[in-house]
């Protein structure tokens, strides 16, 4: 339905209620939905294409009494039989929107969603609900006190409006051929006057206070059938206040991904499973019996380092070794490389040169040469060389390395910044920077390092916050998943970090 004049078309808005275009909108499309997040903040890049975008949402109980959010299975995005839609089940519950409501261009706080209460059903009294309210710990039910204006649309088009736990206005509305309803909510803040629209139902409700000039969106459901399932389509908000969301002014970080993001085929391809939650993931297409040059098809455009360890370098398997050199034929090796990557170009942000160089034992006249050659054949790829947090004080970085990083994982987080600061020293202004958080328990740490998704989860916001405050810093690449047998259903506290982490990005 149309948003203004000329303006954009948004299905589920109706244009009678909200008469600007929606700055945050967001369609649920695309998301992952896997245990532990469930998709609920996955992709959001792709599917938050309103001006705003990079907003978060967070499982509340969505229930009248105390109580902890559901599992995170009770909320979802795009789930195969819900596909494109945020979707609820197996009980009560509701999410927040994780930026607050402001108003758009036309001075109105509105936002709409099209809802179908109960999927497959147009006769039970079970329900959704829209609420907007000031407090931010709410737990989303609709008759709650602190509720600013509540919405309940039941499967069977009754509808009621709430306003601190009192009812204050109804209609019935009639579903669509598909048993949904569009619903808009708009109100001026320090006006009495709010207007709901549900299909072509319309309610002017009176409120008994002037309505405020910020508020938090919840979205909820109520489902007695545990078999029952609500959804919630195309969300569209007037505006919301991302200040709290965006990076600090001089952040310059853009990427967040997955160190081994696909190893070899032991381990599995995890692109497509991090895709919504990463913009550059380390991959390997070197197998041992051929290349895999099809893994790349998984990576978005320019969002994979490709490692080539495998090409320049021999005899670097233990630290220091005294063998480790390039091949003597490095430059035909790097070339098989390079032609099977050829065709899928488009997908590389860089090559990522042997892991850890100068601890396993590389000199830098051949560090240099490796970077030097993929230059020749790929003039405008960056080159990405990681190295292990002892080697930063003496660390030779060639000039043909772009992207610098460390790794020294079971450090604290006040040694691995002054660790950066060493690394910031020892590299050209020019040369951007790489930090490697731990993301899951490391055997190399015995009892020392993060053991716990608590500490683990804790661990990658306190090294955003360090690259944050330098600004050389462009990217973490989280370390410790699939390599270290440990998959993302272990540590769901960590995994929803990232996400976020992911969408703070989007917000630049």
């Amino acid at each position: 339905m149309l948003l203004g004049v000329g303006m954009v078309v948004v299905p589920g808005v109706n244009a009678s209620t909200l008469a600007a275009a929606p700055r945050f909108t967001d369609s649920f499309d695309g998301a992952v939905d896997r245990d532990p997040t469930y998709g609920l903040n996955d992709g959001l890049a792709d599917r938050q294409r309103g001006e705003q975008r990079g907003v978060t949402y967070t499982r509340t109980s969505g229930v009248w009494y105390a109580a902890p959010p559901p599992p995170p299975s009770y909320s979802q995005v795009n789930h195969a039989n819900r596909s494109g839609t945020l979707s609820f089940w197996l009980g009560h519950s509701a999410v927040r929107l994780g930026a607050p409501v402001l108003p758009g261009a036309d001075g109105r706080i509105a936002a709409s969603t099209t809802v179908d209460p109960i999927t497959g059903d147009t006769g039970s009294g079970q329900w959704a609900s829209l609420v907007l309210t000031t407090d931010r710990a709410s737990s989303g039910y609709v008759t709650n006190p602190e509720v600013d204006l509540g919405v309940v649309v039941g499967s069977n088009g009754a509808v009621t409006v709430f306003q601190a736990g009192a009812v204050i206005g109804q209609a019935n509305a009639a579903s669509d051929s598909a048993g949904r309803f569009t619903v808009a909510a708009a109100v001026k803040p320090g006006e009495r006057t709010a207007t709901v629209t549900v299909n072509s139902a319309t309610v002017t409700v009176e409120l008994p206070a002037a309505f405020p000039d910020a508020v938090t969106l919840f979205l909820g459901a109520y489902l007695d059938d545990r078999a029952a399932t609500t959804t919630f389509d195309d969300l569209g908000v007037s505006a919301v206040d991302t200040s709290a969301l965006a990076p600090p002014p001089g952040s310059a970080v853009q990427y967040f991904g997955y160190f081994a993001a696909r190893l070899g085929p032991d381990t599995g391809n995890h692109l497509p499973e991090v895709a919504g939650r990463s913009t550059l993931n380390q991959v390997n297409v070197s197998d041992y019996a051929r290349y895999a040059p099809e893994v790349l098809d998984s990576c978005r455009p320019a969002s994979c380092a490709v490692y080539t360890g495998w090409e320049f370098f021999t005899g670097c398997g233990a630290a220091d070794s005294p063998n480790c050199r390039l091949f003597d034929d490095y430059q035909q090796r790097w070339q098989r490389l390079a032609d099977a990557i050829s065709s899928r170009l488009d997908k590389v942000a860089a090559f990522y040169l042997l892991d850890e160089p100068y601890h396993r034992g590389a000199q830098p006249a051949d560090i240099a040469t490796a970077a030097w050659t993929i230059k020749q054949t790929f003039p405008s790829a960056k080159v990405i060389l990681v190295e292990a947090g002892y080697k930063v004080a003496t660390i030779e970085v060639p000039a043909e390395v772009d992207w610098v990083g460390f790794d020294d994982y079971c450090k604290s987080i006040t040694d691995i910044e002054a660790t950066l600061s060493t690394l910031e020293a020892r590299t050209s202004p020019q040369q951007r920077l790489f930090l490697l958080p731990p993301a899951a328990p490391l055997a190399a740490c015995g009892s020392g390092g993060y053991r716990t998704d608590a500490e683990l989860a804790a661990a990658q916001w306190n090294y955003l916050a360090i690259a944050e405050r330098h600004p050389r810093v462009i990217g973490l690449m989280t370390f410790g998943l699939w390599v270290e047998d440990t998959q993302a259903p272990q540590l769901p506290t960590t995994i929803d970090a990232h996400e976020r982490i992911a969408a703070r990005l989007i917000t630049r």
